[in-house]
């Protein structure tokens, strides 16, 4: 077996983790009233940051947005190692591992400050780009 199958799978999963944080991060909205009043508060209080009124708000959805960007390059990535010649699986296994470390990071970021559902799909995506870059054989 080569390493296009888990690869893809990879692909695949990491697309729908991106996909899965884009969508549901915007709509998310707490029902406790200690956690509305904060919600209330980063939409109304504004400062200055790098000379421009902002709210708290505008920097946890851009970053939320950021973070979502990269998720959307990680499959296309993941999808680009699978089709890797023999010539290129030395660069491909590197990078296929260096995906593998940044899942496991956030595994540890996602038990810290998320919880279990994103820990699960970042080891779900960790234990099969491992598997890829396992398979990946250089010349």
């Amino acid at each position: 077996m080569t390493a296009k199958l888990p690869l893809r799978i990879a692909a695949v999963v990491l697309f729908l983790f991106a996909l899965g944080h884009t969508l549901g991060f915007p709509g998310f909205r707490p029902v406790e009233r200690a956690a509305l009043d904060v919600l209330d508060a980063m939409h109304t209080v504004p400062f200055n940051f790098g000379g421009r009124t902002t709210h708290w708000y505008d920097l946890y959805q851009g970053f939320g947005y950021a973070i979502s960007v990269s998720g959307f390059v990680f499959p296309i990535i993941a999808w680009r190692l699978s089709t890797s010649s023999p010539a290129e699986a030395g660069l491909a296994r590197f990078i296929a591992w260096l995906l593998c470390l940044i899942q496991v990071a956030s595994i540890v970021l996602s038990l810290a400050f998320f919880g279990p559902v994103q820990a699960g799909f970042s080891a779900a995506c960790a234990a099969i780009l491992a598997w890829g870059a396992l398979r990946l054989r250089p010349a």
